[in-house]
């Protein structure tokens, strides 16, 4: 089972998996609103749903063509679900209740576009969309879908996937706790298992961390920030919450934490145009971009990138990719390694040509070099795993950077090994090794393991391994495998990096 659910959160998207998220939750509440389990009639929540839906399909394509930017189908299609989950359904003879839903929807996709600075947008688009409706048409969301009892274990289980996917288990941890926090503060004793109850089961609290908490464009990429963000957003949106007679609600406290989500991260949403393809290995390309906006970043990191998919798969237009290039380059780099039957991002990645643009944004990772230069290190990747690495070790050529490091970098033949010219002159500038491990077809005459890297090679190797801190980035079956060959030799927890980003894990 848990074999299943990892292969499964592999070849998904992050956004997918959202999508897949609220897409059964209205799914579900369509099928227990017949059995008035919820407190909606089937037929309300069906016409209310397609209708946000059409609103905000008309007006993503609408912006997207004025704005001349890709229209991500996804993000239209999770925000019109999530908007149909908050707010109340209607009837067609509803008017002031279809008003409140055309503003939602129009406010939430609009937003993506007109509340934003260099092309990247500050709130959270559902956020900002209810919280219009409420203010101008008095039409306020009702959060229906986090008060319902039978809704609540599609909710956890869905919402618990998206956490392992996305890897945001502290920034969701302290939002939970900073929410209760403040319930304990405001409660009497007596009244703390029906205060905990009401928050756990009968309020918006787990869906909104799940669904909204966890939208990559509006929250800090970065550790601390994220951590920040969550406090700020749990604890805002506790009922207790007020100024007066001023009550905070959950999207008010989205937008208060979005502000400082984009106070604190990277302002910009980067244009890169394609100035060449470079061929590295067997399958494996350089993508070389200038920018419209210069790109600083820390080597290790990485970025969004979103790209016109004419007919998206179930993977969707966006992905998250190493950069390849260093810091001091002047030029972007993407190194991509193609497979038979490639995604249709892929295959658009395939036709591109000089002077095509895609966009960069959500610029993160904590997959970077140790500020101490004396700490020892090893580098373990695996096939186009080895990025960036390649992005590391290119920085620490063109800085002079003599630390004490070594690559150990595995793939199936040898031709596929890409970057050999900037590891062979980190070799010879900086003395920095690299132990290439071949599985198959090896050649006799070289000094290329024959066979996986094991810990035996790591061994014979790195006789002081028990000093180093070891980074791993490949596919995922490889790096689990790592940490575990790792843990077994001895090395401590705190000692071993691995990479990570959406859509990888």
């Amino acid at each position: 089972m848990i074999n299943f659910i990892d292969g499964f959160l592999n070849h998904t998207t992050m956004y997918r998996l959202v999508l897949y998220f609220v897409s059964a939750l209205l799914v579900a509440a369509f099928g227990l609103g017949f059995f008035h389990l919820v407190p909606h009639d089937p037929s309300a929540l069906a016409f209310s749903t397609v209708f946000i839906t059409m609103m905000c399909w008309i007006t993503n394509y609408a912006m997207a063509w004025a704005f001349k930017v890709p229209a991500n189908t996804e993000s239209i299609y999770i925000t019109a679900f999530i908007v149909a989950l908050i707010m109340p359904p209607v009837m067609a003879t509803d008017l002031p209740g279809i008003e409140g839903l055309a503003l939602a929807s129009f406010v939430a996709i609009a937003s993506k576009f007109l509340l934003a600075i260099y092309r990247k947008h500050i709130f959270n688009p559902v956020a900002i969309g209810v919280v219009a409706s409420s203010l101008i048409l008095d039409q306020p969301a009702t959060w229906w879908v986090g008060g319902n009892m039978q809704m609540l274990p599609i909710v956890v289980i869905g919402g618990l996937l998206i956490l392992r996917k996305v890897q945001r288990f502290e920034m969701f941890g302290v939002y939970m706790l900073a929410n209760l926090a403040i319930t304990v503060l405001t409660t009497t004793p007596e009244m703390y298992v029906e205060a905990f109850t009401q928050s756990l089961i009968y309020s918006p609290l787990l869906f909104a961390g799940f669904a909204m908490l966890t939208e990559p464009l509006t929250a800090p990429a970065a550790l601390l920030p994220s951590l920040a963000f969550g406090t700020i957003v749990g604890g805002l949106s506790s009922p207790s919450i007020h100024f007066g007679e001023f009550y905070f609600t959950p999207e008010l406290a989205f937008l208060v934490g979005n502000a400082f989500a984009w106070l604190v991260s990277p302002k910009f949403r980067f244009k890169l145009t394609l100035e060449r393809i470079e061929k590295k290995a067997a399958g494996c390309y350089d993508y070389v971009f200038g920018s419209n906006h210069p790109v600083s970043f820390a080597a290790g990191q990485y970025l969004d990138w979103t790209m016109n998919v004419r007919a998206p798969d179930n993977r969707g237009n966006r992905r998250s990719f190493t950069i390849a290039s260093a810091p001091s380059e002047d030029k972007v780099r993407l190194g991509v390694k193609f497979y038979p039957g490639a995604s249709a991002y892929k295959q658009s990645m395939m036709a591109m040509k000089p002077g095509d643009v895609l966009y960069g944004s959500q610029l993160a990772g904590e997959f970077t070099l140790p500020k101490d230069t004396d700490e020892k290190l090893a580098f373990l990747a695996g096939g186009i795993g080895v990025t960036p690495f390649r992005s590391m070790i290119q920085e620490m050529v063109l800085t002079g950077d003599k630390r004490d490091a070594v690559l150990f970098y595995g793939n199936n033949k040898s031709d596929e090994i890409a970057y050999a010219d900037v590891f062979d002159k980190a070799e010879s500038e900086l003395g920095l090794r690299t132990i290439y491990a071949v599985a198959k077809g090896t050649p006799a005459d070289t000094n290329m393991h024959h066979g996986f890297i094991d810990a035996d090679l790591i061994t014979r190797e790195l006789p002081d391994f028990k000093e180093r801190t070891f980074y791993i980035s490949g596919p995922r079956a490889m790096v689990t495998r790592f940490e575990k060959v790792l843990k077994e030799l001895g090395v401590g927890h705190r000692r071993i990096k691995t990479d990570f980003f959406p859509g990888f894990a």
